[in-house]
């Protein structure tokens, strides 16, 4: 009999773009959807009990071996959830086998009979604060320490974040599992598509930026680079895609700027499907991130061919894997340095490229739901 999984849908945002339903938010949207539809497509994979807040208007909802559950967020019951109070019924009334919160933490409130899978996705919070809401800040120092405690198994998304976890004595050694991400088939260096880049305007040569607009993805270091790299002489612009975050700086308002905003695009409300031809499109991936869990961005970049610069910090040498330039993403001149050669050396443009599609042929969301499926079995009891 195949296990009967519930997952909680509620970090899988939703939005109309274009007449079609997309996921409206970044990592942990994508992670969610792209899971899901992995397990669906397991020969011999789970049940799913999907537990949503919103319309439930996306296509997993409707897969294979799939149930959809709705649940009101407004009033009281936007709190209650916090308490585990509406997922006890549905887990008791349903018979599922175990619960997965994919959304950083939760099931701390759950009753210790009911058995409970947590993905924590980062623990920024923890590590640069000052890089957060407080609102969310609070929240992990609250929350994460009993959630993590009361979990059967906790799933991470690379080793660099496995080994902060034990670090800080938040779970013991063989309740975490690392398990990366996948990239989509969508990004391929074919996507480049000219008709696109004329509807967004965008430059004959850019550098690509990729991420919530929020202090932590550190784009205002991306601008200056790219301001600097044209003071070198080359004519190249800067693209920045990312949905609306908190305590952004918007370079086109910043004076010093002026001659640097008729070569930059940012690009708040990109429709998902612009997206691949928007990383084809690209000279580089410029991802100087502070602090990170994964770092989707890079290995989507890889995949479609793009040459790859990104941080020494956290988990994003381990998620390039020898296929990117390391920069240090507090020194502005070395990554407009690093970012001049990459766009003026051939060579080496053909051997980042090179290893990055090789990278990203080592990473797919069938070998994520396949650990993951592993992980529900080992928890049940099944292996």
């Amino acid at each position: 009999m195949a296990l009967r999984i519930g997952i909680l849908t509620d970090g899988l945002e939703e939005r109309v773009s274009e007449g079609r339903v997309e996921i409206r938010n970044g990592g942990v949207g994508v992670y969610i959807e792209r899971l899901i539809r992995a397990l669906q497509a397991l020969p011999n994979g789970p049940e799913l009990v999907l537990v949503r807040f919103g319309n439930g208007a996306l296509d997993v909802y409707r897969g294979p071996r799939t149930r959809s559950v709705g649940l009101r967020f407004g009033g009281f019951d936007r709190y209650a959830r916090w308490l585990d109070l509406p997922y006890v019924g549905i887990v008791r009334e349903l018979g599922l086998d175990l619960l997965h919160y994919p959304n950083q933490f939760g099931g701390y409130a759950l009753p210790r009979d009911m058995r409970r899978v947590v993905t924590l996705h980062d623990l920024t919070p923890f590590v640069v604060p000052r890089l957060h809401p407080w609102r969310t800040v609070v929240g992990y120092r609250l929350l994460l320490r009993p959630s993590l405690a009361r979990a059967d198994h906790v799933i991470v998304d690379s080793e660099a974040t496995r080994a902060e976890v034990l670090a800080r004595g938040l779970v013991s050694a063989e309740r975490v599992s690392a398990i990366p991400l996948g990239v989509e088939a969508d990004f391929h260096p074919g996507a480049r598509d000219d008709t696109i880049a004329r509807r967004l305007d965008l430059p004959a040569r850019y550098v690509l930026a990729v991420g919530v607009l929020e202090p932590r993805k550190n784009h205002g270091a991306v601008v200056e680079a790219v301001a600097r790299v044209r003071r070198m002489g080359e004519d190249i612009g800067v693209v920045i895609v990312g949905r609306d975050g908190w305590g952004w700086n918007d370079p086109r308002e910043d004076p010093r700027y002026r001659d640097l905003v008729p070569h930059l695009r940012v690009l708040a409300n990109l429709p998902s499907r612009d997206l691949p031809a928007v990383y084809a499109g690209a000279s580089a991936l410029l991802y100087p991130s502070i602090h990170e869990g994964f770092g989707l961005p890079i290995v989507e970049a890889m995949a479609s061919g793009v040459p790859v610069l990104t941080s020494t910090s956290s988990s994003l040498p381990e998620v390039a894997g020898g296929a990117a330039v390391l920069v240090d993403p507090h020194d502005v001149a070395a990554i407009a340095d690093r970012l001049h050669e990459v766009l003026r050396d051939a060579d080496l443009r053909k051997r980042l490229v090179d290893a990055g599609l090789a990278r990203a042929r080592t990473l797919s969301w069938a070998r994520t739901a396949e650990r993951t499926l592993e992980v529900y079995e080992r928890v049940v009891g099944r292996r």
